[in-house]
């Protein structure tokens, strides 16, 4: 009987909850980015404020423009390029909305926006997804209680003016209005333009295209690896395997099993060439005590040597009647120098074998 084996729960609700988290990493990042573009390419805001028949005011750079929103005919174009790609405040007549006082606990500060959205229903005709609203900052109240006002109209009300200001190409829209009482700025609504979502989701894609390429390049170069590891660890074991062959070949060889041929060689060299420090020593027992050597060389079986001497005829006898060096000759003639008490020579010699020595 074949046992099919399940994943476990716990396994899939690490992966499920490992891709949340990914996915929330990569919409928070690609907003941000979204965001710091779109505030980078759009130009400072500008702000429309309504007077109370309904004709908006812009502040241009030459004077004021008057314009009207629900007016369908296109805007001049100086208007026009003042709006394209820049963030529009839309400061509207508080003729337009509903404000309604609101007390809470001073503890509720906390939870401000959610308290009023659960209050639109109760304190306007619309419900939440119905109005565009919001309220002043909450001041002291007797009690131990915060004052806020709340300002709320439909949404359908506003979408007019908004889709045409949208029609114009704009970066963002942020609805204002006052208070009637006090006076202070209320936030009713934040659009963003039409490409910000857009811009958001192209963001997110590339993003997610260069996460992506990354990790092919790094899985390609993983296996790249793999395969040049494996052809650096083949050649390291041949190396190995060789220095290891060599090194059974020379104690073989020094052991007498089968290496005679290279023992012999090494033999015969020490037989055959003169060691340096014997030639040395054979000198210093030749020559009298009033020769200085100042240059000796050795090449194969013959040695030169130089230096100054009371008697350097004397010296070719001397090395000829010794058992260590034969064919003594000069190699240049001696000379005198003024100040000096000896002579200068240069004599060459060939040096007697070990074996020859021992004769």
């Amino acid at each position: 009987m074949t046992q099919i084996t399940k994943p476990s729960s716990s396994s899939t609700l690490s992966l499920a909850r490992l891709l949340d988290t990914f996915s929330a990493f990569i919409d928070l990042a690609a907003g941000f980015a979204a965001d710091l573009r779109e505030r980078l390419t759009r130009g400072a805001a500008v702000r429309l404020v309504e007077a109370e028949d309904g004709v908006f005011t812009l502040a241009l750079p030459d004077g004021t423009a008057r314009l009207r929103l629900d007016d369908p005919t296109p805007f001049p174009p100086e208007i026009a390029t003042a709006l394209k790609g820049r963030e529009v405040e839309l400061a509207l007549d508080p003729a337009r909305f509903l404000f309604r006082p609101l007390e809470l606990p001073r503890g509720a500060a906390a939870f401000l926006d959610g308290i009023v959205r659960s209050q639109i229903d109760r304190l306007t005709p619309w419900s939440a997804t119905e109005a565009a609203y919001g309220f002043t900052p909450p001041q002291d109240a007797p009690d131990d209680r915060l004052a806020l006002t709340v300002a709320a109209t439909a949404r359908a009300r506003l979408s007019p003016l908004t889709d045409r200001l949208k029609a114009q190409g704009v970066g963002a829209i942020l609805v204002t209005t006052q208070a009637e009482d006090t006076g202070a700025p209320i936030r009713v609504l934040d659009h963003a333009a039409s490409g910000a979502a857009s811009g958001v989701a192209g963001v997110r894609r590339v993003l997610l295209g260069v996460l992506g390429g990354a990790a092919g390049a790094a899985l390609l170069a993983l296996v790249v690896s793999g395969f040049v590891g494996g052809s650096l660890d083949t050649e390291l074991e041949d190396i190995t395997q060789r220095i290891a062959a060599q090194r059974r070949a020379l104690v073989t060889a020094r052991d007498g099993q089968g290496g005679t041929t290279v023992l012999a060689a090494l033999e015969r060299r020490k037989r055959e060439v003169p060691a340096g420090v014997l030639v040395l020593e054979a000198l210093s027992q030749v020559l009298p005590d009033d020769t200085h050597v100042t240059e000796l060389q050795m090449e194969g079986d013959r040695v030169e040597v130089a230096g100054v001497s009371r008697e350097a005829a004397a010296l070719i006898r001397l090395l000829e009647q010794s058992h260590q060096f034969a064919e003594a000759t000069f190699v240049a003639p001696t000379t005198r120098a003024a100040g000096e008490a000896g002579e200068r020579f240069h004599i060459s010699a060939r040096i007697l074998l070990p074996m020859e020595a021992m004769r």
